[in-house]
């Protein structure tokens, strides 16, 4: 029963975090400056948006490695995947994105290379969480812990 309980949270968890992701990045950000005619504006929103998913990720991501960790002993593929999401959602709103910012302030022709980087770092994180809801049914019935 408590492994039923455990394998709920983890769906709830993991599916908030890859529905935001989703939402940010397919929705949000593209209606942002589908509508909004002043691009700054428009960057301004969908950097907000992309920020407070970037928070939602560190607590959902911290939440789920500790579900992890007390599921089982060792390094485990889902708890790699759940440290790989954490990894790149941190990597990209925190190291990345202030790098863009400043291209951007600046008109530096870097821009559009940091640009790509925090949407792959994005990507990556989304990856990692993907595959870690993938790999969820497979704990149906096995809990070593």
């Amino acid at each position: 029963m408590a492994m039923l309980r455990r394998l709920r949270l983890q769906i709830v968890l993991v599916g908030l975090w890859l529905g935001g992701l989703a939402a940010v990045g397919l929705i949000g950000a593209p209606t942002a400056f589908a509508l909004i005619s002043h691009k700054l504006a428009a960057a301004a929103v969908a950097s907000r948006m992309f920020y407070l998913m970037s928070l939602a990720g560190v607590v959902l991501g911290a939440a789920l490695l500790v579900v992890e960790q007390r599921r089982s002993a060792g390094m485990t593929t889902p708890l790699l995947l759940v440290m790989g999401g954490l990894f790149f959602d941190v990597l990209g709103e925190f190291v990345i994105v202030p790098q863009l910012l400043a291209a951007a302030a600046e008109h530096a022709p870097s821009l559009a290379g940091w640009h790509v980087a925090a949407s792959t770092a994005y990507a990556a994180q989304a990856l990692c969480v993907l595959c870690y809801a993938w790999l969820l049914p497979s704990q149906l019935g096995r809990d070593p812990a």
